[in-house]
C-alpha cells in the first residue's frame, strides 16, 4: 500500500485533513470495488505525536513524526499556516528532512511545493506538498487548494477518472488542466526511474524477477509502472525482460558450446524445455536448430572469405 502522510500542527484546519483523509478514501473505496486491493493508507502526524488542538477546538491523536523516514512515504503533505515560512523556519521540520540519507536537495517549487531529490534513482523520490491551511486562504478561490494536491497524486497513481469521479463527490471544481504539476524536474525523475528500471532488468535478467519487483524500485504501481514503461520503450516490461534474455540466449547459442539447458538456467529461462517452447514460438526453430544455422552462416563466410583471398593470391601471382 502506498502510505500517504499529513503533517499537522497546533491549530491545524479540520477542514483540511478531512478533504485530503476523503479523497485517499474515496481513491480506496473506487479500487476495491474495481476488485483492485486498496492502494493507499493515510497517517496523521506531528513533530511530537500524541494529540493537537484543531482550529475549531476538536482534538485530534496524531503519530509522531521522529517514528518515520521520509521512505516510508509515498507522498507528504504538511498542513501550515504559512508553507514558506514552514519551509525556512521549522527546525524540527527541516531536521527531519535533513536527517534522510537519500537526499540530495529539497527546495522549494511553484510557492508550496517541495521536491526531493534522491541521490539513488531507484529509490523514491518523494513529493512533499506544502500548503497554508487556512480557511480565508482556502475560501479565496485562488490558487491551488489541499484537495487539489491530493487529486493530482491520485491521477498520477491511479487515473484521472478516478480522481474525476472524487472531484464530483467532494463537490471541488478540479479540472486536469489545473492540476499543479510536479515541474519539469519531476517529470525527468519519473522518465529516469523508469530507465534505471530497465537498467536493473538487464541487470538481473539471469535472476528469477518479476514485473512487481521492477515496479518497487521504480517506487510505483504496478499498473501505472506497466502504463509509463510501455510508452518509454514501446513495450511492456515483461516483453523487455523476454527481448534481454532471448538476445543473450541468442549469442550464446552463436559464441559458445554450452548445453542447451546450461544456458537456459543462465538466462533465467527455467529449463531446456521450456527455453526450446518459446525460443520456436519467437524465431520459428528450436535452439539447436538456430545454433547449427548460425555455425553454418558463419563457415560459409569464412569459406568465401579464403575463396576471396586464394583469388585475390593468385591475380597478383599472375600479374607481370
Amino acid at each position: 500500500m502506498k502510505h500517504i502522510g499529513l503533517l499537522v500542527f497546533q491549530n491545524c484546519s479540520m477542514i483540511t485533513i478531512g478533504a485530503i483523509g476523503d479523497a485517499f478514501r474515496l481513491a480506496n473505496e473506487f479500487e476495491k470495488d474495481a476488485g483492485q486491493q486498496a492502494p493507499y493508507r493515510f497517517s496523521v502526524l506531528s513533530d511530537e505525536g500524541g494529540v493537537v488542538t484543531s482550529s475549531s477546538s476538536i482534538s485530534i491523536w496524531t503519530q509522531s513524526l521522529k517514528r518515520y523516514s521520509l521512505s516510508d512515504f509515498h507522498a507528504f503533505f504538511v498542513a501550515c499556516r504559512d508553507a514558506a515560512e514552514t519551509a525556512e523556519s521549522n527546525d524540527r521540520f527541516l531536521a527531519w528532512i535533513s536527517l534522510q540519507g537519500s537526499i540530495a536537495s529539497v527546495r522549494i517549487q511553484q510557492g508550496a511545493n517541495l521536491a526531493v531529490v534522491c541521490r539513488n534513482p531507484l529509490q523514491s523520490t518523494v513529493p512533499i506538498f506544502l500548503f497554508d491551511d487556512r480557511s480565508d486562504v482556502m475560501q479565496d478561490g485562488g490558487g491551488v487548494t489541499p484537495t487539489d494536491l491530493a487529486l493530482a497524486q491520485i491521477e498520477r497513481d491511479l487515473s484521472s477518472d478516478i480522481a474525476r469521479k472524487i472531484a464530483r463527490i467532494l463537490q471541488t471544481s478540479y479540472k486536469e488542466k489545473n492540476k499543479p504539476d510536479l515541474d519539469e524536474a519531476s517529470i525527468t525523475t519519473t522518465t529516469e526511474k523508469i530507465r534505471e528500471s530497465a537498467r536493473w532488468i538487464k541487470e538481473n535478467y539471469s535472476n528469477a524477477i518479476s514485473v512487481a519487483q521492477a515496479a518497487e524500485c521504480a517506487a510505483m504501481s504496478k499498473r501505472n509502472f506497466q502504463r509509463r514503461f510501455k510508452c518509454e520503450f514501446g513495450m511492456t516490461p515483461l516483453e523487455y525482460l523476454l527481448r534481454t534474455r532471448f538476445e543473450v540466449v541468442s549469442s550464446m547459442l552463436r559464441n559458445t558450446d554450452l548445453p542447451v539447458d546450461k544456458i537456459a538456467r543462465r538466462c533465467g529461462m527455467g529449463d531446456g524445455n521450456r527455453l526450446g517452447r518459446l525460443f520456436k514460438e519467437r524465431y520459428g526453430m528450436s535452439p539447436t536448430q538456430f545454433r547449427a544455422r548460425q555455425h553454418f552462416e558463419s563457415e560459409e563466410r569464412c569459406l568465401t572469405h579464403e575463396e576471396s583471398w586464394n583469388a585475390a593470391t593468385e591475380i597478383v601471382r599472375e600479374a607481370p
